[in-house]
């Protein structure tokens, strides 16, 4: 590959390349996500995200906001990845256990759980009803920098 010459520009014009405008307030009606919930499939970890009017998947600088379902009888299996998320119970019950230390947490709606990065956890829903968590996580951040990565555990054998 070769080398390239740079060039230059004055610093109040690199500065304005980094303004970056005032948020706008933006509303997203629980009756029509909970719809949207009720009409896609559940993958592990994550079900719907919410989005600007313009599309962007960025809620606030470098969050995203998304919805995971866990479906009744289920679990998600034990994993670990480069992002936080700081999940709200919305509906629903189950538990939430983080297997290094080997201790479970029972959730409940209202409920409002951390989960760090790279800590190795997983959900269970034995319930007959959908647990349903609003999870705020520092995915675009991460993809920025190149950083995001799952790592899914071996389930043993019961």
């Amino acid at each position: 590959m070769p080398v390239q010459t740079g060039s230059r520009f004055p610093y109040p014009e690199f500065k304005a390349r980094y303004d970056i405008p005032p948020q706008q307030p933006v509303h997203w009606q629980w009756s029509q996500l909970a719809q949207g919930l009720g009409d896609v499939e559940h993958p592990e970890r994550g079900t719907l995200a919410l989005s600007l009017p313009d599309g962007s998947a960025e809620v606030l600088r470098d969050v995203a906001v998304g919805y995971q379902v866990v479906p009744a009888g289920e679990h998600t299996g034990p994993h670990a990845h480069s992002w936080y998320h700081l999940s709200v119970v919305q509906t629903g019950t189950g538990t939430v256990t983080f297997d290094e230390s080997g201790e479970t947490v029972e959730l409940n709606p209202g409920d409002i759980l951390l989960v760090p990065a790279w800590s190795l956890h997983r959900f269970t829903n034995p319930t007959s009803q959908d647990l349903v968590l609003l999870n705020l996580m520092n995915i675009p951040l991460l993809a920025r920098l190149g950083n995001l990565e799952v790592v899914q555990q071996q389930e043993s054998a019961p």
